[in-house]
């Protein structure tokens, strides 16, 4: 008896015993994968990402069928917990070295199953859009994974004992694209240029964010992204995606560029910086693109300028830096984008774009403690000129702006882009001054961070109320 002929002769899905009758033999083929890849390793001894990806391929292939399976998502979700438990305790006893035995740092098992979840939450009435997002986070990533790991030769570093490689990442692009495509070309009445236009922008921006997650965090990331893509663009005209896609490239060219010029960006940190730029001219808008735009200039100019006085300017940004310096400002952004279109009932705003002015202000802001983030050689002097270079970036950006916001700049708004930087800065000053401040890498960009939703979190709640009509 085949799979399908087994699954039409139980009870209907649904049902207690349709559902738990279905569980069964999805749980069973789970636990057949896991004991085929343990088997493998035993007998031929492959390397471990063969196996870890024979096992992600295959839980992957399975899922694939979900919506076509199961109703309820309690289902989905009490098979996710129970492999989930499996392999959390498995790796606490070293077990099912199949998974667990690569050197790497890894939560990648723990995130397959939650993205599964999720994705049969959110996409489960669309089951085209489930398939294409699932095949992303399955073939894509196994593939890449393969081909990287044994052909890959020009690498990078995400951040430290990390690296991707530029081959794995573009047979991750190839498969996604095609992964995308053909799906939506075959299973939707969606126009054929439309179709590839789509898989062409899900693909580019999908292999960004696997080529910077770190720890098996694109396990979740990727399918999330690729469905929120999928119900972004496939409403619209081939000609709109089009103008999205020279946009994304335009940002692509701009910023690839400065990173080679200046090496003040890394490559991860590039690619980092690239995703949220065309975020937010896609979210917000061009003139969400002036505030970062003006920053990045303005950082470049401090950057350049303190460089000329120790050494010749190199690599300083990766992930994490552009990580903490860009997360509450695309914070910001996805809730202005929620304000406009995920809540149209409530209090009505006095704003087009409520959270524009608190997102230049945090911007300025994190412009001029990284600015102070260089100490040079010269000593005291050169700190004040590199102190009044914060300053003059913080003029900078705050007007600059604020100039091209859509609607006319109203009083409240010139004070929280002003307050916001001038708190964040005030409290990152006297940290220093105390001695409080850490000196480089994760913990010194983790207080910057601190610093702006300090000042955010003090601005904020009477800019809202001044905002609302």
């Amino acid at each position: 008896m085949t799979l399908t002929a087994a699954l039409a002769a139980l009870p209907p899905a649904g049902t207690p015993g349709g559902e738990a009758a279905r569980a069964a033999i999805v749980g069973g083929l789970f636990l057949l994968v896991f004991v085929a890849a343990e088997a493998w390793r035993a007998v031929a001894r492959p390397p471990v990402e063969w196996t870890r990806k024979t096992v992600h391929a295959g839980g992957g292939i399975i899922a694939t069928a979900f919506p076509w399976i199961f109703s309820s998502h309690w289902t989905v979700l009490g098979l996710g917990a129970v492999f989930a438990a499996i392999l959390w305790g498995t790796r606490r006893l070293g077990l099912l070295q199949s998974v667990h035995g690569v050197e790497r740092r890894s939560e990648g098992g723990l995130f397959y199953p939650l993205a599964v979840y999720l994705l049969f939450v959110v996409a489960g009435g669309t089951p085209v859009f489930y398939l294409v997002a699932i095949l992303a986070l399955v073939v894509s990533d196994t593939v890449a994974a393969v081909v990287g790991t044994e052909y890959g030769r020009i690498t990078f570093s995400v951040e430290a004992g990390d690296r991707r490689s530029l081959e794995g990442s573009t047979v991750f692009f190839l498969a996604t694209f095609l992964g995308a495509h053909l799906p939506l070309l075959l299973l939707t009445d969606g126009e054929r240029a439309a179709t590839v236009l789509v898989a062409l922008q899900i693909a580019l921006i999908v292999t960004f964010f696997e080529a910077v997650c770190l720890h098996g965090s694109d396990n979740l990331v990727v399918p999330l992204v690729t469905y929120f893509l999928l119900v972004k663009l496939t409403p619209r005209p081939a000609e709109f995606i089009a103008a999205q896609l020279m946009a994304q490239l335009l940002v692509v060219g701009t910023v690839s560029w400065v990173a080679l010029r200046t090496h003040i960006l890394t490559a991860s940190g590039a690619i980092a910086a690239t995703l949220f730029l065309y975020g937010a001219f896609a979210l917000g808008g061009p003139e969400w693109l002036v505030a970062p735009g003006l920053a990045l200039t303005g950082l470049l100019t401090v950057y350049l300028r303190s460089a000329r006085l120790t050494s010749q300017p190199r690599g300083e940004y990766q992930v994490a830096a552009v990580f903490y310096s860009t997360i509450l400002p695309a914070a910001l952004l996805v809730g202005n984008n929620a304000l406009e279109t995920l809540l149209p009932v409530g209090p009505e705003l006095a704003r087009t774009d409520p959270l524009y002015a608190p997102y230049v202000g945090v911007l300025a802001g994190h412009l001029g403690m990284l600015a102070l983030t260089w100490r040079s050689v010269s000593g005291a002097v050169e700190r004040v000129r590199v102190a009044r270079a914060a300053a003059t970036a913080l003029l900078w950006v705050v007007p600059a702006g604020l100039l091209v916001a859509a609607d006319p700049v109203a009083p409240g708004e010139i004070v929280a882009a002003v307050a916001i930087p001038l708190l964040a800065l005030g409290l990152y000053a006297a940290a220093r001054a105390a001695g409080r401040a850490p000196e480089g890498g994760a913990p010194e960009l983790r207080l910057q961070a601190l610093c702006s939703l300090t000042a955010l979190a003090v601005v904020l709640p009477p800019y809202f109320i001044l905002s609302v009509r």
